[in-house]
């Protein structure tokens, strides 16, 4: 079975670019772009990643919570990443982030 990932991401570009990325390593990937939307697949479906953005104009604190701990959370910020307050467990990506910075979040 491929590994799955969700990733939540505002923005159409970006989420799109994401999965193409997350695609090369033969991830089979979904894309939402709100947390109501990720909160519905989270419900039918079990993902070894999720990927967040959680500077969403949308609440997100609710949802990274609420993921199952066998989901490994990578969270994506505009802010910098020393200020992890608010996740602290989790790994974060500073936007702007090279595709290597991304790939290096997922073992071979």
């Amino acid at each position: 079975m491929v590994p799955t990932v969700l990733v939540v991401e505002p923005y159409a570009d970006l989420r799109a670019g994401i999965v193409s990325t997350l695609k090369r390593l033969s991830l089979d990937c979904d894309a939402v772009a709100t947390p109501d939307d990720a909160r519905l697949k989270l419900r039918d479906h079990d993902y070894a990643w999720v990927v967040v953005d959680v500077d969403s104009p949308d609440p997100t604190t609710e949802l990274v919570s609420s993921i199952d701990k066998r989901s490994r959370v990578i969270l994506i910020t505009d802010a910098d990443p020393r200020e992890r307050r608010a996740h602290p467990r989790h790994p974060m990506l500073r936007k702007p982030f090279g595709r290597d910075e991304l790939l290096a979040q997922f073992p071979k």
